[in-house]
């Protein structure tokens, strides 16, 4: 039982007041520092902006096609401003990946990129609606098939984070796509966030704009000939698709499409008691529902500190605090990601994608990693919580449910 203390506040009324008052004000103003904060060390690791289209031949370079559907106001050509549109948009991108391109990292390209050395875009074209949309994704099915997936019709659809441009959006898309060796469809939801550090006010609300053409999107990927979907996203990405799963589930008596087979949340920017109340409309969760979280995310820590010391859904490790059973919560803090915020580890540090690439391909229902002898991986793998809570397990050993 937990144990409450009741302290009167009665007396001394008048000596309390301006520790009150004191506190109010420290209140209103560690948000503004924070934001402050959050703003400089995001600046510091911003990256260059706008799509970059190679200017030589491609043919012999290895590309990825990425599906795109966006809520952006278009820009120039194939991109797209920070700017909300209020409808959506769809195209598709082939993205050259460089030879020498390194697990986690993005080649940005300069003005002129030599698809030789940077990522660029090789080709693209509109979509004109959600069947095109459709469509393309059966193409890109088709295209991708191999003898590991055969049998298999899968697609993955990826929501990106608070200060993301367009052009960062979509090279994240390929990244992920390539590291993991995915030959299943790419699609790509990028709302419009602002791209600027200072603006995370901005990219909340450009989330709440967002959900129902997310859920439009969700739905014309649905309509496809995939019967698995993953549902991805990272940092505010996943309020907005927990938000637009909650919206799908009310309208269907707490049931989501049979097709969504997983949703994987990277360090998710979700208060804890909303993630909880998002969770508690959908009747029955996808059978593969993965939290990747970290201690060391700086990004988190000052957007905990804007929320007032709450805390996010991506940076606890207490698992306990999720109210909902058949939950995976990974925690990859032993991990060094490829940024400094250690907000994209999951998808940048060298060592865990490829540890997350193993168990993705095991075909096993459930992975089990021994202390490994490579000197790159840390001593704890990860310490992986899954819920109910007599499975959790904090050792070197980790249990991952695929």
């Amino acid at each position: 039982m937990t144990e409450v203390t009741v302290v009167s506040t009665q007396r001394n009324r008048r000596k309390r007041e301006p520790q009150i008052h004191n506190a109010a004000l420290l209140g209103m103003v560690r948000p503004v520092m924070a934001a402050m904060m959050l703003g400089a060390l995001l600046a510091g690791c911003a990256a260059p902006t706008g799509i970059r289209f190679a200017q030589t031949p491609t043919i012999s370079l290895e590309t990825e096609s990425i599906v795109v559907a966006t809520t952006r106001v278009p820009k120039g050509h194939a991109d797209f401003t920070g700017e909300r549109a209020g409808k959506l948009q769809y195209a598709s991108y082939q993205v050259s990946i460089p030879p020498g391109h390194k697990i986690g990292e993005i080649e940005w390209p300069r003005s002129k990129p030599d698809p030789k050395k940077y990522f660029a875009v090789a080709s693209t074209k509109p979509l004109t609606g959600s069947s095109m949309f459709s469509a393309q994704i059966n193409a890109d099915l088709a295209a991708g098939s191999s003898p590991q997936a055969r049998g298999k019709r899968e697609a993955t659809l990826f929501a990106h984070g608070y200060n993301t441009d367009f052009s960062e959006a979509l090279y994240r898309a390929a990244q992920i796509k390539h590291d993991f060796d995915m030959t299943a469809p790419m699609a790509l939801f990028s709302w419009p966030s602002a791209g600027s550090p200072g603006l995370y006010i901005y990219d909340r609300d450009s989330v709440k704009a967002s959900r129902d053409q997310l859920v439009s999107v969700i739905k014309a990927l649905a309509a496809s000939k995939v019967d698995h979907i993953t549902l991805m996203a990272h940092s505010l990405g996943t309020e907005l698709l927990m938000e637009s799963l909650r919206q799908v589930a009310l309208a269907n008596n707490g049931r989501l499409p049979s097709k969504i087979q997983s949703v994987v949340l990277i360090s998710p920017d979700i208060d804890m008691d909303v993630f909880n109340s998002q969770l508690a409309t959908i009747r029955t969760l996808p059978k593969n529902f993965v939290i990747l979280v970290s201690a060391r995310d700086r990004a988190l820590q000052l957007s905990s500190l804007l929320a007032g010391d709450t805390g996010r859904v991506g940076n606890s490790l207490d698992e306990t605090r999720i109210k909902r059973e058949g939950i995976t919560v990974v925690d990859v803090t032993g991990f060094d990601g490829g940024d400094s915020m250690n907000h994209m580890t999951a998808v940048t540090a060298p060592s865990l994608v490829a540890l997350l690439k193993g168990v993705a391909m095991s075909g096993k229902k459930t992975a089990v990693f021994e202390n490994s002898n490579d000197a790159n991986l840390p001593g704890t793998l990860i310490n992986t919580a899954t819920l109910p809570l007599d499975l959790v397990v904090k050792t070197t050993r980790t249990i991952f449910d695929q």
